[in-house]
């Protein structure tokens, strides 16, 4: 356990040995070292916890990279839909300061703090959508018209306030209980955010005193309080950032160092545990936080649950988000509505994705040109990379229903 030797050899005779669990640390941590302190847990400490910036990054850019678009379901089949007045902002520039890829960067990360990331659509006079713009979480109050019921979202930013009705949001959410109120991770991990800060507060002690913990002054005679504040004042002169300062110490004056080193003192172990902790609330596996030790082939598959156990709920919540708030209720009606590109996120290298379209066109769900364009190839001359294929020595899907495989239209 965390801790269970901390007491030097030395100091055993005299000092009661205890193991503390996680909790107990913590505590430890602020009464022993920071009496009188609160530890802080803002986003301004949070951003400087190298595992919590990790996940930060890993998932504000995995939700960066995978672009938005419009499809149609048709009788025939789903199709790529082109809207001229939403083509502009999704793919070319949802506002004047930055791109789509950055816009979907903030807007998760504003979630990812505080529980619920905010895109204000901004229309015209016409009612035409001409801008999508994140807007600060922190800002930003909840109100409901006592009469209608009606909810408003104001938000304040550098004194100015806008009201937006929820129909004018894009809302997104790292984590909810109610649909309303959103956690982030400065709400969940709270206690492991003042951890590993208390940890890294202690460091700085730790080396500043020499990597020397403390010691017991024992005098044999009643001291008084009075006479064990003096004696504990002259000693702490010494505990200063100037090292290899020595101690004079009085006749009947016996000094027991209590000594901690950082190996045995587990502090390696601290650490790695707010990793696991990070872990545990964002969902992103170690490996991807470098931490713990992970073959290829475990990684490989760690990547593909990430993206399925991880990303998918997200990538769900904003395309139904993304596709009521954008698209009109005609064009609802009329069998639109957006996704955003997985694919983009599992893209690999050549053999993983050479082995991928093999068999996606094996099992007729890509036909050559739908692999082609993922590689921003143009189609087959003569529409031949139209066609279908399925197994069975790769022949055509027709030829395979009507059992007629001599008919041609083999690879």
């Amino acid at each position: 356990m965390l801790f269970s030797r901390s007491i030097s050899r030395q100091a055993r005779n005299q000092v009661e040995v205890r193991e503390l669990d996680w909790n107990q640390v913590q505590n430890w941590f602020q009464q022993i070292f920071f009496a009188g302190e609160d530890l802080p847990t803002g986003q301004r400490t949070a951003e400087q916890e190298s595992p919590i910036a990790a996940a930060h990054r890993i998932l504000t850019n995995a939700m960066s990279v995978m672009p938005m678009a419009v499809y149609q379901r048709r009788e025939d089949g789903r199709y790529p839909v082109s809207l001229p007045e939403l083509d502009f902002l999704l793919k070319v520039r949802p506002n004047d300061r930055m791109g789509p890829a950055l816009c979907r960067k903030v807007l998760m990360s504003q979630a990812f703090w505080h529980g619920e990331g905010y895109l204000g659509i901004f229309r015209d006079r016409m009612g035409r959508i001409t801008d999508l713009i994140p807007l600060p979480t922190e800002g930003r109050t909840i109100r409901r018209d006592q009469e209608s019921g009606q909810l408003w979202y104001d938000f304040t930013v550098d004194g100015l306030t806008k009201t937006f009705a929820p129909s004018d949001l894009v809302i997104v959410f790292f984590d909810t209980y109610d649909g309303l109120y959103g956690k982030g991770l400065l709400a969940l991990a709270k206690s492991t955010i003042a951890a590993d800060a208390g940890a890294q507060k202690y460091a700085k002690k730790f080396y500043q005193n020499g990597a020397r913990m403390s010691g017991i002054v024992s005098v044999d005679t009643d001291l008084g309080q009075e006479g064990r504040e003096r004696i504990k004042e002259s000693f702490q002169q010494y505990a200063t950032s100037d090292l290899f300062k020595v101690a004079v110490l009085d006749r009947g004056m016996t000094y027991t160092p209590i000594g901690l080193n950082q190996k045995d003192a587990q502090f390696i172990e601290s650490r790695n545990f707010s990793v696991e902790e990070v872990s545990r609330f964002t969902g992103i596996p170690q490996y991807m936080l470098q931490s713990g030790k992970q073959a290829y082939s475990s990684n490989e598959q760690q990547q593909l649950d990430f993206v399925i156990s991880t990303l998918q709920p997200f990538v769900t919540q904003w395309e139904e988000e993304f596709q009521y708030k954008l698209l009109r209720l005609d064009q609802l009606e009329a069998g639109l509505y957006m996704r955003m590109n997985v694919a983009a996120r599992l893209r690999g290298d050549n053999e993983s994705r050479s082995r991928f379209y093999e068999k996606m066109i094996a099992s007729s769900v890509y036909c050559p040109d739908d692999c082609r364009a993922l590689e921003e190839k143009n189609p087959l001359p003569g529409g031949l990379g139209a066609r279908f294929y399925m197994t069975k020595n790769l022949d055509t899907v027709e030829n395979i229903v009507s059992g007629d495989s001599a008919k041609g239209g083999r690879m």
